[in-house]
């Protein structure tokens, strides 16, 4: 029987184990203490979640049933931690024990039990989450097949025992350094068997209820802790877990996430600020019981200052509430943005990047997608049921509030799902269009389509996007799969955000062959890939960044906001660093429709940030020539799994125009699909990693951290920063070739063929707008910086220039190209 996978027993002296069967003669002293923790659950209603005093991994195995808590699942290692107490590192006692009962025998090797002591070592002790997902401690209980076992060591009892109604009580004593311990095991016709050790360590962490080699269920009550070596841990969570918020153009969106509560629970949930030394409420939502989110919108924000806010929900007759803060929104003329992308658990709970983070203060926050991997948290998802895999999907979701939920819940965040959000490793979503399951696995990094159920995608779509603005489409896909792309106006900055994976098309639409034909290992021949039926956003996004270059209300720059960046510019993947020609998991392809985009984009000085490479890039496109495109900046993984690198020059990749920086693997390359990429700065990963078990270090090797983003109205600059996971702590704070500082016209590289007149307005930082006259086709649509412009234009034909907005706009129609440097249109 295989009982310690989580135990930290080769690091502990046992010593030989004492028997004892139907007796009570040998005893640890115990001395009753003040600190301790009693709970039945027989006034809790059925519900999934067990309460603000536990935290379970996988969240969807773990129920509250007629009044008892029910573990029905089959992970080997399924756990329910205590977050309120815990074995100090002191000398003491202590007392843990509660009721157990077998529902359902599937395996007689299924055993049940507590672990105590449970730290995460190697990484970060400190931290409650970590030790609940990383810790590891010394296991004890009872198997069905009648083996009492403390770590290692086990027992066979050799009488009988009635498995359906037990007690399971660990007493223990640490003293100098020693800690005995005793587990006694009960049933309710009076049969006793215990079994004590001495572990020659002190023992302290965490407990958590247990189960190993299961598929057997089990229910639990009467939980009891207490006892001299037992302390309090200030780490409740839920029912709120916490908010994230968006305000744009004065209207306020605001998503509170809960906890899977019941159906018998209360369904409201209220929104209240803090004005005028009172709180006042402001909104109450219904909970949305597919997702477990209450949505709050509340339109003329106003404020101008800080406004403390609110959640407050009642639950098991008590009150609860969480707290945050909706932020002033900057008129100081700069606005700083935090970037980030890709949340391995590799490095969970991501500590010294958070910290880093909250000293940085960002205005607002972009999480541009994978918030989840499918092997987070140490278990495997659940597809279906599709109860069970919403709740799968959420337990890992969950893990991404649990790191970053302080800081989102007091700034504007935008959130965006990608691939890995939906259970897939590549995403071509084909417009919303279903897969089955048996399709999707026979080719899955080919096959276009959703493989999950439209409800559950819904599901990763509400509680990543609620709390954004209105989506452009309100309107469900045929599939009935939701939309989310929209736009954002914050800080006088437009955003456009966006997907690229729900309306691309997959490799299969395009490329015949077996095996991963996403990958390209040979060059490709001319439009081997290329073809006008394929899309990258798709018409209705097109459409709406058409719309959404000539909005300048209250905007002096743009952003696009996606998944991942525009081009191919990984050269080694995997942990073999194994060589592609391409990958079509880029934004890279198909090449036609991507520059079609970036031609809408830079028409508007339009910047691009995303992330997904697990590489931070800085990237200047081309599309007709080399650098006539706008920057983006994908910016460095939260925590790195799948490591990638960028080594075009290791492979002979012919280049020209190293940055002035002159570092390796930048300049201008040309990627397997055509396109001209300049590559003006890349962080690699170390060459080796592996043998680093301190996770964050670890992560840090792995090109692991987060970007930031300054812009400045007044300047009209753009600045981009990616700092290290471990920026805090060592010398190397961030990523070869950054900071890098960019001026908004940049964004459009087209060389011009002349020049208009100049233009001269008496009102300062109008909007402008430069049309080809005979096709009323838009060249230019940006905001002026000051008085005067002289717009570029690219063929010898007549424009129209209109320039202000509302009752400042003023047209001059029939201008052309100006062969006199003075010659001026005043405004």
């Amino acid at each position: 029987m295989d009982i310690d996978r989580r135990t930290f027993i080769q690091s502990l002296g046992l010593g030989l184990p004492i028997i004892n069967s139907n007796k009570s003669d040998f005893f640890i002293p115990f001395n009753e203490e003040t600190e301790e923790f009693k709970k039945n659950f027989n006034s809790i209603k059925d519900r999934v979640w067990l309460g603000k005093e536990f935290w379970s991994i996988p969240l969807e195995d773990w129920s509250v049933r007629d009044g008892k808590v029910v573990f029905d699942g089959s992970f080997n290692g399924s756990r329910t931690h205590f977050l309120t107490k815990k074995l100090s590192k002191d000398d003491g006692s202590f007392l843990v024990k509660a009721k157990c009962g077998v529902l359902k025998i599937e395996s007689e090797n299924a055993s049940v039990g507590f672990s105590l002591g449970i730290l995460d070592r190697q990484t970060d002790k400190e931290s409650t989450v970590s030790n609940c997902y990383f810790g590891e401690g010394i296991e004890l209980g009872v198997a069905l097949n009648k083996v009492l076992f403390i770590g290692s060591r086990k027992y066979q009892i050799d009488g009988e025992f009635n498995f359906d109604d037990f007690e399971i009580i660990v007493s223990g004593e640490t003293n100098k350094g020693q800690t005995s311990i005793k587990l006694e095991v009960l049933d309710k016709e009076g049969k006793k068997y215990s079994l004590i050790e001495n572990v020659s360590e002190n023992l302290e962490g965490l407990i958590c209820l247990h189960h190993q080699l299961s598929g057997s269920s089990f229910w639990w009550d009467q939980l009891y802790i207490s006892g001299q070596k037992i302390v309090n841990e200030k780490e409740e969570v839920g029912p709120v877990v916490w908010c994230m918020y968006t305000l744009s153009e004065g209207d306020l969106k605001l998503t509170a996430q809960l906890m899977p509560i019941g159906q018998t629970d209360s369904q409201n949930v209220h929104l209240e600020i803090f004005r005028n030394n009172q709180w006042q409420r402001i909104g109450t939502s219904k909970v949305d019981v597919r997702a477990f989110i209450a949505r709050f919108s509340i339109n003329e924000w106003g404020f101008q200052e800080d406004i403390n806010y609110r959640v407050l929900y009642k639950i098991d007759g008590i009150n609860e509430e969480y707290t945050g803060t909706i932020r002033r929104e900057p008129t100081n003329g700069k606005l700083i943005l935090g970037a980030l992308t890709c949340q391995n658990d590799m490095g969970f709970p991501y500590r010294p990047l958070v910290e880093n983070l909250e000293n940085k203060n960002p205005d607002m926050l972009y999480f541009s997608g994978d918030q989840i991997y499918e092997g987070n948290g140490g278990y495997p998802i659940k597809r279906f049921p599709e109860d069970k895999a919403i709740l799968s999907y959420l337990g890992k979701w969950f893990m991404f509030g649990l790191a970053f939920g302080n800081i989102m819940k007091d700034r504007p965040t935008i959130c965006t799902p990608d691939d890995h959000d939906v259970f897939q490793g590549n995403l071509w979503g084909e417009g919303g269009e279903h897969v089955s399951l048996e399709e999707w696995a026979a080719r899955k990094d080919a096959r276009g389509g959703y493989v999950q159920s439209t409800l559950m995608v819904n599901v990763v779509h509400l509680t990543q996007c609620s709390h954004l603005p209105n989506p452009i489409v309100k309107e469900m896909l045929p599939s009935g799969i939701s939309t989310w792309f929209t736009g954002l106006k914050y800080g006088r900055i437009s955003f456009a955000i966006v997907s690229d994976r729900l309306f691309k098309s997959g490799p299969e639409m395009i490329r015949k062959g077996v095996g991963r034909i996403d990958h390209v290992r040979f060059k490709l021949e001319k439009d081997e890939v290329e073809s006008d039926e394929l899309s990258l956003m798709g018409n209705l996004q097109t459409a709406f960044m058409e719309d959404w270059i000539v909005d300048w209300d209250n905007a002096d720059m743009k952003v696009m906001l996606s998944q991942t960046i525009f081009a191919n510019v990984a050269t080694h993947h995997g942990p073999k660093q194994k060589f592609l020609q391409g990958d079509m998991d880029s934004g890279g392809w198909p090449k036609r429709q991507r520059d079609e985009i970036l031609r809408i984009m830079r028409k508007a000085e339009v910047f691009h940030i995303n992330g997904d490479q697990h590489l931070p890039f800085i990237v200047k496109y081309g599309i007709e020539r080399p650098k006539d495109g706008g920057w983006a900046f994908c910016t460095p993984a939260i925590a790195t799994g799948y490591p990638r690198w960028s080594k075009p020059d290791q492979v002979n990749i012919p280049h020209i125009e190293r940055p002035i920086h002159n570092l390796a693997n930048t300049g201008l390359y040309k990627d397997v699909f055509g396109n001209e990429n300049f590559v003006f700065a890349v962080g690699n990963p170390a060459e080796e990693f592996d043998f680093e078990l301190n996770r964050y270090r670890k992560a840090n090797l792995k090109a692991s951290g987060f970007g930031l983003v300054t812009f400045s109205n007044v300047k009209r600059e753009i600045k981009m920063e990616a700092f290290r996971f471990l920026a805090s702590s060592t010398e190397e704070k961030t990523y070869p070739g950054w900071p890098l500082t960019i001026h908004q016209s940049e964004n459009d590289g087209r060389q011009a063929l002349g020049y208009l007149p100049l233009i001269k307005s008496k009102n300062k930082n109008q909007i402008l707008k430069v049309f080809v006259s005979d096709r009323n086709e838009i060249v230019h649509s940006i905001r002026i910086q000051g008085y005067e412009h002289r717009p570029r234009v690219y063929e010898n034909t007549s424009y129209r220039i209109e320039l202000g907005e509302k009752e400042t706009l003023q047209i001059k129609d029939n201008v052309e190209i100006s062969r006199d440097s003075s010659e001026t249109l005043f405004f």
